[in-house]
């Protein structure tokens, strides 16, 4: 019976063990989790269950913490290099049975090295792994099930031994990650199914984001902001993560017969709420964030499929009304617009940023686990300093510019290598260009480039 065997050390990564076990039993059932603590009753040789259990599953998920490596017995010896550790000694026995083995890193935890490594383990630096993070688990631990889905079908179809359903196994078509359904969906020739999942997720996420949860009113001092702050855009993230993954995966299939859902998707998180007297500027400027999100991953996705002409439709032919005026998302959506750069630089855990930079790292921070297996790595980076360009330079032919992402370091140092990459994005017969973009004239890219170059040299120089 296919199976998925979690391995964590005690004093470790009991947090992570026990989510995954929760999330993992929750989607294919508790037969099919074999969690140490729970799978094994009373009296029963733990020795001989833990092996037992170990040799029916077909995956062993390891989950790694910051004492993981470092942990030492009585005596001082370090625990790994002990023949006798079970943390070692289930990984070696998952390998000599043919398991597939994933580490799963905590938090910020490095991936493995060779040589910080016995002999007999060397082999787990070398497998793939995923990350889970106290502050995302809910858009980390969908993504794991959703590998395991597509890396071990049989977890959805597989049965429990006795015929009769279990009260803790969902029915048969809730197995199945949400993720991969909507990938098939994705491949169906009639697309409704698409719009009414996406749509669907929208309306869930919307019934979040009220102002009994997300208050724009009550005001405080210069000491407490920075915390709140913090805790109020965390808070939106985790709301929006299964939505965001999911329109990551829709723009990068490259299919134009959903363009209209994801500019419809951005109306919907733009509509302007009543403002009362009472609201306070940080508040409102930050329930700009979900909005900001999802712009930023369609604009990424779009960019990753060579499809910049929906980066010019999201930015600069969708509008919002504001205080009797229409606005371009370009200009709603700005950076500092969202988050002022004083209060991000003073944000908690986003030290170590430059003000004007600090609110684009920690998107990327934020997508990079949102396009993991979607767009993943290099590819992942470079999308997303090329869509950070390639929108300040629609911003600057646009007019006043109030905007420079994390590329700008980069555009200080060498000007030259994020232009030439965006070279066939910028000329005359383009399909940015032929969208409209520029008024369709090279030279106003040109025009739009200097300008850059300009302000680049001004705030970072």
């Amino acid at each position: 019976m296919p199976g998925v065997f979690v391995n964590y050390r005690t004093g470790d990564g009991e947090w992570a063990a026990a989510l995954v076990k929760r999330e993992l039993s929750a989607r294919f059932g508790a037969d099919q989790v074999f969690y140490a603590s729970q799978s094994i009753r009373l009296g029963e040789d733990f020795s001989r269950e833990i092996l037992s259990g170990l040799r029916r599953c077909e995956v062993l998920l390891a989950i790694i913490g910051p004492r993981w490596s470092g942990a030492v017995d009585r005596e001082g010896v370090r625990r790994l290099e002990k023949s006798d550790d079970w943390v070692r000694r289930e990984i070696t026995e998952a390998f000599q049975c043919g398991l597939r083995v994933i580490p799963v890193l905590m938090d910020g935890i490095d991936p493995l090295a060779e040589a910080d490594l016995p002999d007999a383990l060397k082999r787990l630096a070398r497998c793939q792994y995923l990350r889970i993070h106290h502050r995302s688990d809910d858009l980390d631990l969908p993504r794991l099930v959703d590998e395991l889905v597509e890396l071990v079908p049989e977890l959805v179809t597989a049965k429990a031994a006795p015929p009769a359903p279990r009260v803790d196994r969902p029915a048969e078509g809730e197995l199945r990650s949400p993720v991969t359904e909507f990938r098939r969906a994705l491949a169906e020739p009639v697309g409704h199914t698409v719009t009414d999942r996406v749509q669907a997720a929208a309306s869930s996420v919307l019934e979040l984001l009220t102002e009994s949860r997300y208050p724009v009113s009550g005001h405080l001092d210069d000491s407490e902001l920075p915390a709140e702050l913090e805790k109020r855009l965390t808070g939106y993230e985790h709301d929006l993560a299964p939505l965001l993954r999911l329109v990551a995966i829709g723009v990068r299939s490259g299919d134009r017969r959903h363009d209209d859902l994801w500019t419809a998707l951005v109306d919907r998180f733009l509509r302007p709420s009543p403002r009362d007297r009472g609201a306070q500027d940080v508040w409102v400027n930050a329930a700009l964030y979900p909005a900001l999100l999802l712009v930023y991953v369609m604009g990424v996705a779009a960019v990753a499929s060579d499809r910049e002409e929906l980066v010019h439709r999201l930015l600069c032919q969708t509008s919002v009304d504001a205080d009797g005026r229409t606005i371009l998302v370009l200009r709603a959506l700005a950076l500092r617009n969202v988050v002022d750069p004083r209060h991000a630089a003073a944000l908690p855990t986003w030290d170590g940023a430059p003000p004007r930079q600090a609110l684009s790292v920690q998107l990327r921070q934020v997508l990079s686990r949102v396009f993991f297996n979607v767009v993943d790595g290099t590819a992942f980076e470079w999308a997303f300093a090329d869509y950070e360009f390639l929108r300040s330079l629609l911003e600057l032919h646009d007019g006043a510019f109030s905007s420079l992402g994390e590329f700008a370091v980069q555009l200080d140092r060498d000007d030259s290598v994020i232009y030439e990459r965006n070279l066939a994005r910028l000329n005359a017969d383009s399909a940015l260009l032929r969208s409209g973009a520029f008024g369709g004239d090279p030279a106003e890219v040109a025009a739009a480039w200097r300008e850059l170059r300009q302000a680049t040299r001004a705030r970072y120089s």
